[in-house]
């Protein structure tokens, strides 16, 4: 009994020591461990495994999952108006730094600033001009003979700028397709009998203040009238504030005058500036509104109430205000006290004072477009307000950063349901016919066949191109999408039905047609599993080429129609030579964004595509 009792303590020791090897991971060499987890492994988390391996298909995940992020989230963040646009911001290349001041400027002391649509003009105590903010044209290109001289006075317009001298002398620098730049000779002819006294810059157009209390315009001013004073103005004007389609005069009197654009808004002047019961001594004007102030500090605003403008701000009832001044929606008004209110419009933080500002007494005020300065009693100045485009703006203005945002969610939308739709007809067809063969096998392959020979495009083209017209944009992009499903189904179907064919003879199939169990369980809950990889590879890929074919068709002008934003007629520009040669940024972003976005989801898909592949699991 000893013995036998030895011999099988010894048995069972070498069968334990055996087994402890097996299950010994620290002990076992690299190939048995990766055996040893494999087997205990589902197929899905050795395909998320395998995938999660392949640092390609991971950056490509990272990379589509932040586009898709940025997209959609960005989109809900900051709605979009379709209809809105900024022509004065037209073809603004991407940049920053509209309102920073240059560490030199701020060292000189400024005693004036003026700003244009993307940049700044200040003059220093040395009497020299500074410049800051985006070239447009050559405005912050300030001409040596400029600074060469004392400068009085300067003025900035939407791309360019002007600058009096102290000796009457007008020099100009910018932007310069109207000659607004340049003093026209029948205005020299006219300054030999008069004085310069003050100057005023617009949107492609330039003014005098003469010591006659005339004023002088040039520049663009065909639509607007601009250069057409009226008789009973010239030889009254003290003082003028500009805009883009009107001035604003101080007569002599205290009175307002307006000339340019008639019979709008600003024509309903308040009764106390008409009947003349008050003295105006200061005013500003934007588009459509106006503020002037009285002898007294009184604030008056009139005309349209966009923005809230005719609201004033709480507590200037209270103060004395000297002086206000007008950007392109918002308005500035300046207390004896040295402090400042501001109201308006804050789409780009015009209104949104520097805190550095809060403790300080502000002597000066500026504002024009939607920047706002001022310069405190210790000559320290501060800018703030729209200080630039991330990715610049398009031909009318438009920010490309947010149509790009949602000009993608289309894009990315179109594409995903497409796929849906192609997904769920091909999906169906390859099943039943793979499954039943026969005479539904070859309905269903002829079918398909049939679709497939129909050229996509001149389709696509033709039907949007026929009712496209009597469609609302909500229903066209339905139309896309569903073109574009209904057509690229026919390459999953035959892919489904060759797995078909291959999974109906197996096994487990045969088993369950033995157990009497139906032909749409068999199909849904036994095969369809096992090709579920092939569809899901099917659809990334399938992602892709919808994406191009959508941006495609939008670039044709057959698919989304400005002003709505896709991708695809982001692109329409690079039509233009003088786009593809001056404005880069209009066509290569969205063409990038199309780029990025088809290469990630295509990586995905080859990832996926080898991580299901079993050949790639003996590696």
């Amino acid at each position: 009994m000893d013995k036998k009792e030895n011999a099988f303590l010894r048995t069972l020791g070498s069968f334990g020591r055996l087994v402890g090897s097996l299950f010994s991971f620290g002990k076992m060499k690299k190939p048995i461990d990766m055996l040893a987890e494999e087997a205990i492994m589902s197929p899905s988390k050795v395909i998320v495994k395998n995938f999660f391996r392949n640092k390609l298909a991971i950056g490509g995940l990272i990379g589509f999952t932040i586009m898709l992020s940025v997209v959609f989230i960005g989109a809900a963040l900051n709605p979009l108006t379709i209809l809105e646009t900024n022509p004065i911001m037209r073809n603004t290349k991407p940049g920053l730094g509209y309102t920073n001041i240059t560490n030199e400027a701020k060292k000189a002391g400024l005693v004036q600033i003026s700003n244009g649509s993307t940049f700044g003009i200040g003059l220093g105590q040395d009497g020299n001009v500074y410049a800051w903010g985006q070239d447009v044209l050559g405005s912050t290109k300030i001409p040596a003979e400029v600074n060469a001289l004392q400068i009085k006075k300067i003025a900035a317009g939407d791309r360019h700028a002007i600058a009096l001298t102290t000796t009457g002398k007008i020099y100009g620098w910018g932007n310069n397709n109207f000659k607004q730049a340049i003093v026209p000779t029948e205005i020299e002819a006219i300054l030999m009998l008069e004085n310069v006294v003050d100057i005023l810059a617009g949107d492609q157009y330039s003014a005098i203040l003469t010591n006659k209390n005339k004023i002088h315009v040039w520049g663009t001013t065909f639509a607007t009238g601009l250069d057409i004073v009226p008789s009973a103005f010239q030889g009254r004007i003290v003082k003028a504030a500009q805009a883009p389609y009107n001035i604003l005069l101080i007569l002599d009197d205290g009175s307002i005058g307006i000339m340019g654009e008639r019979q709008t808004a600003l024509d309903r002047i308040p009764v106390p500036i008409a009947n003349k019961d008050v003295k105006i001594v200061d005013a500003a004007v934007t588009v459509r509104t106006a503020v002037a102030v009285d002898s007294v500090g009184q604030v008056y605003v009139w005309g349209e109430n966009e923005y809230g403008l005719l609201t004033l701000p709480e507590g200037i009832e209270n103060e004395k205000i000297v002086s206000v001044e007008a950007g392109r929606a918002h308005f500035i008004a300046l207390a004896a006290s040295g402090k400042i209110f501001v109201w308006g419009s804050n789409s780009f933080n015009q209104l949104t004072i520097p805190k550095a500002l809060a403790d300080k007494k502000v002597t000066s005020i500026a504002a024009n477009y939607y920047q706002t300065y001022a310069i405190a009693e210790d000559g320290t100045s501060y800018g703030w307000g729209q200080d630039g485009y991330y990715l610049g703006t398009d031909d009318l203005g438009r920010d490309m950063l947010m149509r790009l945002i949602h000009g993608g969610r289309v894009t990315m939308t179109v594409g995903a349901v497409a796929v849906l739709i192609s997904t769920f007809i091909g999906l169906l067809v390859g099943l039943v016919s793979g499954f039943y063969g026969g005479w539904i096998d070859n309905i269903l392959m002829r079918f398909t066949e049939v679709i497939n020979s129909f050229p996509f495009l001149p389709m696509a083209i033709t039907l949007s191109s026929f009712v496209g017209g009597i469609l609302s944009q909500t229903e066209r992009l339905l139309l896309i999408m569903v073109i574009l499903g209904v057509i690229s189904w026919t390459g999953l179907a035959r892919l489904v039905r060759g797995q078909i064919l291959a999974e109906r003879e197996k096994d487990f199939v045969l088993a369950a047609r033995a157990l009497g169990i139906r032909s749409n369980v068999i199909i849904l809950r036994h095969i369809l599993p096992n090709v579920i990889n092939v569809v899901i590879v099917s659809m990334t890929l399938g992602y892709a080429g919808s994406l191009l074919t959508e941006a495609g068709l939008s670039f044709l002008g057959f698919g989304v129609i400005p002003p709505s934003p896709s991708w695809g007629n982001m692109l329409t520009g690079a039509q233009d030579s003088t786009v593809i040669t001056f404005y880069w940024w209009r066509w290569i972003l969205p063409a990038v964004a199309v780029l990025i976005a088809a290469l990630t989801v295509n990586i995905i898909g080859d990832g996926l595509r080898d991580a299901m592949d079993p050949k790639n699991n003996e590696k």
